[in-house]
């Protein structure tokens, strides 16, 4: 499976990241705020778009809806009750994981080792939570932190700097961290699960070394739950 990533400025709120995946020529879009530099790719590489869906339904994700819907065969809609579990493109097979937390409706597609994760999860950090359902949005997050650790992720905004930010305050000693600043660098901002487990303090609630930290906010710290509960009083 081959994955593009568009980076789309939304008034008031930044960068958002959409994200083109295809197999020979069948493709899907995923949050296809840059509707015109998406149809441009497909139009130069021949792909024909079979799929448009979104991670969940907030008005920067799905601003590319109405123009890219006149040309999808398939619209999938999260906030449906009847979403698949999963659809094909060419060969390859894409499940869809429901994740709901940060809106009732997220959710987030795994293919080939890797993820889009809307604003479940960021590099360095997570969503807000915006439903305040938060033993729903643990739930979906440990479903999300179970994929191999090479799974690759590819979040729902460039916001890396404030997250890196952010984790230079909470866990200064971290000695991944350095490396971790690297993936700036890339053509495509992506992470995985395992570098997000050893430096995302809104993941790691099963690291130790942040239960200093965790104590000063003084919450109960006794399961994994309380742990990223305090943390994300700092969020």
């Amino acid at each position: 499976m081959n994955i593009e990533q568009f980076k789309f400025d939304y008034p008031g709120l930044g960068f958002v990241f959409g994200y083109l995946i295809w197999s020979g020529f069948e493709a899907a879009v995923i949050d296809g705020c840059a509707a015109e530099e998406i149809l441009g790719f497909c139009d130069k590489n021949g792909l024909k778009l079979k799929v448009m869906t979104n991670t969940h339904m907030h008005s920067d994700h799905i601003a590319g809806n109405e123009k890219l819907s006149a040309h999808a065969a398939v619209l999938i809609d999260p906030s449906s009750k009847d979403i698949p579990e999963s659809f094909t493109l060419g060969d390859d097979r894409v499940e869809v994981l429901r994740t709901p937390g940060h809106s009732a409706d997220s959710v987030v597609f795994y293919t080939d080792g890797k993820l889009i994760t809307g604003d479940t999860l960021f590099t360095g950090t997570v969503g807000n939570c915006y439903t305040k359902d938060y033993p729903l949005y643990f739930k979906s997050l440990s479903a999300v932190m179970a994929y191999p650790d090479e799974t690759e992720i590819y979040c729902g905004h460039d916001i890396f700097e404030y997250a890196t930010g952010v984790i230079r305050e909470i866990d200064p000693d971290n000695t991944d961290f350095e490396a971790y600043l690297r993936i700036r660098n890339r053509k495509q901002l992506f992470s995985t699960i395992g570098l997000e487990k050893k430096v995302n303090p809104f993941v790691s609630w099963h690291d130790g070394r942040l239960d200093s930290y965790r104590g000063k906010l003084k919450m109960q710290l006794d399961t994994p739950y309380d742990k990223w509960r305090a943390m994300m009083t700092v969020h």
